[in-house]
């Protein structure tokens, strides 16, 4: 009996990892959160972002060490694109899918404190006149350029700039929105097509929310300090039809934006006015609208924690709430922050009153923002716990990313029930690292100033014991999740489809 038992169990969960990584086959959709260092707590520059993806694919945490390059070195794109190589490039802390980074879907750091916060999809909100007017160039840069350019730059200002003329120079393969900051400042990047884009800075006081819409609006061409933009912009646009000065500002968001999802046409709006919701309740929003500010400044200021529980947010206790809707494909209808589709999570901290081993951290998560912790890696460590930087497109036990992803899909299972089991565990180890923080780094700084070596090794050592006591509370959390389903199924048979 037990025997019948365990095999239907382990059909049934067969069945549904394969259903589950069906339905979220065709969700390719990012949030990303990028804040001023005077709008948080304790004067960090903070970038949040869910990286969301097709189910199945895997990622990791790796280093990218520093290097030299001879002169006739080539970067070559996938898409058979070839540009010089620098002389040097610097170290980097990246959190990327098992495919690389060249995709760009990834997060990175590198040993200045530039940090590449992430990307959204613009493909499926340009509009067709946008798309007429500036075709994509198919052997343009990828994403890939981000961390081309973040291997080069000292600053987030020389980051952008380096995108925009490897976007002019080369063309754009695929349109994105590209968050960028250092530990003084925070960018943001959009590509309009083939050859236009444009970089707004962030207000210090303010933060901002995209999510797969174009969100820059009036462009300021003569305000040098907040714009960045080829030179090229205000006559192709309007040899292009595209703009008319007389009407006025050239509005990138109107230009190239705003076509509508048919299923849902607040697909993207909708997360900006969510996350403004909750950063900022003291302006009251429409959920509905097509257009949200550009930036906001928060009631409050904001903490990693904070932004922690907005990118685990399902609309909770909302009209929208994803999880108190029965059909498991509901999240297609309603797309909420926080998924199970999301491949990798993060919260970047970037600090300027300290060296970029300790001030620069990345509080990463393999997989849902829902199923997962977030772990503090300083860019100082020396290595990664190697189930972290483990992952392949197919199953792997011994894969960190792979055991928080079957965890998220036993949650979605019966997520009502058991996602709040789980949130609760995650939080509850979180608030110790919090906690802890400033006395790691307090340590950290004093280990610093006598060897730098020592201070790395520290912070070594204390990512790898969170790194391996998060595995090991996921791989608990799964035996009594798994418990809890097969009793449910045989004892009451009760149908999980």
């Amino acid at each position: 009996m037990k025997k019948k038992n365990f095999l239907f169990f382990g059909l049934s969960i067969f069945v549904l990892f394969l259903f589950f990584l069906h339905i979220n086959s065709n969700i390719n959709a990012c949030t990303m959160i990028l804040c001023g260092k005077n709008s948080t707590k304790d004067g960090s520059i903070l970038l949040a972002h869910n990286n969301d993806l097709p189910g199945s694919i895997s990622s990791l945490i790796k280093i990218v060490p520093e290097s030299k390059h001879k002169p006739e070195d080539k970067i070559l794109f996938k898409n058979g694109l070839i540009i010089p190589q620098a002389k040097q490039t610097y170290r980097m802390l990246i959190m990327e899918c098992y495919y690389g980074y060249s995709e760009g879907d990834a997060v990175a750091i590198n040993q200045f404190q530039v940090s590449i916060a992430g990307g959204v999809s613009l493909k499926e909100d340009r509009n067709i006149k946008a798309k007429e007017a500036d075709p994509i160039i198919k052997a343009g840069v990828s994403g890939y350029v981000r961390y081309i350019a973040l291997q080069r730059s000292k600053s987030a200002r020389e980051c952008v700039e380096l995108i925009g003329e490897m976007y002019s120079k080369y063309g754009i393969s695929y349109p994105s929105g590209v968050g960028v900051a250092d530990p003084n400042e925070v960018w943001y990047i959009e590509g309009g097509g083939g050859k236009c884009w444009v970089a707004q800075r962030v207000p210090d006081n303010s933060y901002l929310v995209v999510a797969n819409g174009y969100r820059i609006g009036d462009i300021d061409f003569n305000d040098r300090e907040n714009f960045i933009f080829p030179s090229y912009l205000k006559d192709y646009t309007i040899r292009k039809g595209l703009w008319d000065p007389n009407k006025g500002p050239l509005n990138f968001s109107r230009t190239f934006g705003r076509n509508r999802r048919i299923k849902n046409k607040f697909y993207n709006t909708r997360r900006v006015w969510r996350v403004q919701n909750l950063l900022t309740p003291s302006m009251p929003q429409l959920p509905g609208l097509s257009k949200y500010p550009f930036v906001l400044r928060p009631d409050k200021k904001v903490t990693v924690k904070r932004l922690v529980g907005v990118l685990r947010d399902y609309y909770n206790k909302t009209q929208f709430d994803t999880m108190n809707k029965t059909p498991l494909s509901s999240e297609l209808k309603e797309r909420s922050i926080g998924v199970f589709s999301t491949v990798h999570t993060d919260v970047i901290q970037l600090r300027n009153w300290m060296p970029a081993e300790i001030g620069a951290v990345l509080w990463g998560g393999l997989g849902s923002s829902l199923s997962t912790p977030y772990i503090p890696y300083y860019f100082g460590i020396k290595g990664v716990l190697k189930s972290f930087r483990l992952a392949e497109n197919d199953f792997d036990c011994k894969s960190a990313y792979w055991n928080f992803k079957c965890l998220a899909m036993l949650i979605k299972s019966n997520s009502l029930k058991l996602i709040n089991k789980v949130l609760l565990k995650w939080q509850e180890f979180e608030d110790s690292l919090f906690s802890l923080q400033s006395l790691v780094e307090e340590i950290a700084l004093k280990l610093y100033h006598n060897s730098e070596e020592s201070a790395k090794d520290f912070l070594t050592l204390y990512s790898y014991g969170l790194s391996l006591e998060a595995l090991n509370i996921a791989k608990k959390l799964k035996e009594e999740l798994k418990t809890k389903i097969d009793k449910k199924v045989y004892n009451f048979g009760i149908n999980l489809f």
